[in-house]
């Protein structure tokens, strides 16, 4: 054996090492061998002799795969660290205990089921000789899923590049072994622009779902930008609101929430949506803590007029650009061009912008039978997002019915077409 090139350390630091070591060098497909790792000079010091290091694995394993209060193994999809032989050892287990049958020991031979059950788990354990052949450490996050963290944070409209590639090192530092495949440093990240005040955010976020959960009202002041790139209130009072969702949607925050109007006489009790990034001030009026008063109660979620009373995660599909009005719906004219020779063959996928948009809740009914044969389409969504989404491409759309909302695309091109002087 080679010599020593440490002082000797303590079992516990040993573990840590060994256990730092495993979760970089190791995954399912590439186990790894008391051989290769005695080898291995950042690593070999820490391990003892055979049978010293044998003890170390077992003991890890035992530690990070059972259930410490019921002192027995957890569901094999929680296990942290694996070995062929610790895998039998739990198979025995279960099936002694399911079936009732007998326990077969290699180093003791056939003891009747009912004496092992008997026996304590751990016990059982230290008394059987374990081979760590396969050994492994089992990491939390599947490759794919790391993946699909790194995408979102390199997709999010709130972090500026540096501290988006600081959060994907240390995922990649902390969650991955040596055998992942960094794909993330292929992808470029636009410069985003950066929340005026990430601290004001997080305390607007944490009083706003504290309100939520004790079913309390809010209120805060809204605010607008100047000219001069600055926050300033719309209005002279604050507004004081009913709030039920936090919804994230194209790197912004929105609150659902209601604040009753009166119009004409009416109460009207109907779901507006407030961009929580442009909220200042923000707090649970009434709220006593001391005294266990959460606050002013908000209106309950069925007395409120288009709010869901469950999540719908195609929320953002039936209200465009977070158009808070009631969703109807919708009938297109979708242009799509077709071969002049068969007009029953498109001439290309053209539908990636609707897809964009409507996801997979768009419907379509029919092509039409005369030139340009083009496409009769139907969503869901809400009139006034619909509007403003239709003249943003009306080179590829049109609104068919219902009426009001055609009418209100074509008086929006009316004054389009005298704010820029063209005659009809």
């Amino acid at each position: 054996m080679a010599k020593r090139t440490l002082d000797k350390e303590t079992r516990f630091a040993r573990l840590i090492r060994i256990w730092d070591y495993l979760r970089r060098n190791t995954d399912r497909d590439h186990p790894i061998t008391q051989e290769a790792m005695r080898q291995d000079p950042k690593i070999r010091d820490y391990l003892g002799d055979k049978q010293t290091f044998n003890r170390l694995i077992k003991d890890m394993a035992w530690a990070l795969n059972c259930d410490g209060i019921a002192c027995r193994p957890k569901d094999k999809k929680e296990w942290k660290i694996c070995f062929r032989d610790f895998e039998r050892f739990c198979e025995d287990w279960k099936r002694a205990e399911d079936c009732e049958g007998e326990w077969a020991d290699e180093a003791q031979g056939e003891r009747d089921a009912d004496d092992l059950l008997c026996v304590d788990p751990l016990e059982a354990y230290h008394a059987r000789t374990m081979r760590l052949g396969g050994l492994h450490c089992n990491p939390t996050f599947s490759y794919e899923e790391i993946d699909c963290m790194i995408e979102g944070i390199l997709a999010s409209r709130t972090l500026d590049g540096r501290t988006a590639q600081a959060l994907i090192d240390k995922i990649e530092d902390q969650l991955t072994t040596k055998f992942y495949r960094k794909t993330a440093k292929r992808i470029c990240k636009i410069r985003e622009q950066a929340l005026a005040d990430r601290e004001l955010m997080r305390r607007n976020l944490l009083t706003i779902r504290q309100a939520i959960d004790t079913n309390a009202q809010i209120s805060f002041q809204f605010n607008g930008y100047t000219y001069r790139k600055r926050l300033e209130p719309v209005s002279e009072g604050k507004y004081t609101v009913s709030p039920y969702y936090i919804v994230a949607d194209g790197g912004r925050y929105y609150l659902l929430a209601c604040m009753p109007v009166t119009r004409q006489g009416r109460k009207l009790q109907n779901m507006s949506i407030w961009r929580i990034d442009l909220m200042t001030e923000v707090e649970i009026p009434g709220e006593r803590r001391e005294l266990g008063i959460p606050g002013r109660p908000r209106i309950p979620m069925r007395d409120v007029e288009n709010l869901p009373l469950a999540w719908d995660e195609n929320f953002h599909f039936k209200h465009l650009h977070m158009s808070f009005d009631k969703p109807e719906r919708i009938t297109l004219r979708v242009r799509s061009d077709k071969r002049a020779d068969d007009p029953t063959k498109r001439v290309r996928p053209d539908y990636t912008f609707l897809h964009d948009w409507f996801g997979d809740t768009f419907r379509y009914v029919r092509t039409e039978e005369e030139p340009p044969y083009d496409d009769i389409v139907e969503v869901e969504t809400s009139p006034y997002g619909m509007v403003h989404w239709a003249l943003q491409y009306s080179d590829r759309v049109e609104v068919l019915e219902p009426a009001h909302v055609r009418e209100e695309v074509a008086r929006r091109v009316r004054a389009l077409a005298e704010k820029y002087g063209v005659k009809p």
